[in-house]
């Protein structure tokens, strides 16, 4: 999420940090000071590169393609070039430096959100409450840059993240699988294209249901997140039903439609995408959730893909343990506070 320019062109919105920010941590005996300046220069470069590095190694897991490994750190990379604000900082502890903060806004459907990229404390100065006086820092400064809330993606399998932002509530899980062999349908069950009539019922219900989910995990204020959500199908569907790259499927049992599907392909390098699956109210714990899910694996096998992915929301207990149980893994936990 780093823009191809040098440190001397980054953007800060605030003249509160032009001198050294200073946190103090409780203690009895020993009291460790963190104080957060502005990068230099050369700084910027190596933390530049030392991201790099150590963001292919969270996504170059053996079960991806390599192609999507590269993509998900030049997504990741990239990302600060659009931001109207950026900051990237050095911690400093006895006039030594202990690590760095980089940090940027962003608008997401009318809604300034700060979004805290990386916060690294090398080893041999952990356990010293820099991290923590680094995450009061960006919450100050999310606060001064109008961010309503501060967001962090991180790691789930890095026991750092885990520890460090144990205080952020998991918004949503991005997760991820190599397809093989799909599971056969059980008796009475078949999946079929998505016809005219089902397309237009189902549309309302999705926008309605994702605007829902914004809302209850935490990610979009209520006021905003039906006309988010109408945006965002808007801007993916173009061509509705026959959107190139769009598969919507319908899961009957015994002649009647229990559950749908829409999956994306070719989203990124190798993979399709879950966007929404969704069974009927009233059909929920027969397993048609699973099902409605075997037939999306297996269209994503048709489209030339080789994984699938998709995002659940924090709060979905049931899908999550649904995933889980499918071989998905977790590869990316989208995390947040508000201020």
């Amino acid at each position: 999420m780093i823009p191809a320019l040098g440190a001397s062109s980054q953007r800060a919105t605030t003249t509160a940090h032009r001198t050294a920010w200073t946190a103090r941590s409780q203690c009895f005996r020993v009291c460790y000071v963190t104080q957060v300046r502005q990068a230099t220069g050369a700084e910027w470069d190596a933390w530049q590169e030392d991201w790099r590095v150590r963001l292919e190694r969270w996504y170059g897991q053996p079960d991806v393609p390599a192609e999507w490994a590269t993509a998900q750190v030049q997504n990741r990379m990239a990302g600060r070039q659009s931001a109207a604000v950026t900051g990237t900082f050095a911690l400093v502890s006895d006039e030594t430096t202990v690590g760095i903060l980089a940090l940027r806004v962003v608008d997401q459907g009318g809604t300034k959100l700060a979004v805290l990229d990386d916060v690294l404390v090398r080893s041999e100065h952990r356990r010293l409450s820099h991290a923590g006086h680094a995450l009061q820092f960006a919450a100050n400064w999310a606060l001064e840059n109008e961010g309503g809330s501060l967001w962090v993606t991180t790691d789930p399998a890095d026991e750092m993240h885990s520890a460090v932002f144990a205080s952020y509530p998991i918004r949503a899980h991005q997760m991820i699988k190599r397809l093989s062999a799909t599971e056969p349908l059980a008796e009475g069950l078949e999946g079929q294209s998505m016809s005219a009539t089902e397309f237009e019922g189902w549309r309302e219900e999705a926008v309605r249901g994702y605007a829902a989910d914004m809302m209850d995990s935490g990610s979009m204020p209520a006021n905003l997140a039906y006309t988010e959500s109408a945006r965002q199908f808007d801007h993916l569907l173009p061509d509705g039903l026959h959107t190139a790259n769009h598969t919507f499927l319908s899961l009957y049992s015994n002649g009647e439609q229990v559950a749908t599907n829409w999956i994306g392909h070719k989203y990124a390098p190798g993979t399709s995408w879950v966007y929404g699956v969704e069974v009927h109210e009233n059909e929920r714990g027969k397993g048609y959730g699973r099902a409605a899910m075997v037939i999306g694996e297996q269209a994503t096998v048709d489209a030339g893909d080789t994984h699938l992915g998709l995002n659940v929301f924090g709060h979905n207990d049931v899908a999550i343990s649904l995933y889980n149980g499918m071989g998905y893994r977790a590869y990316e936990y989208a995390r947040s506070i508000d201020l």
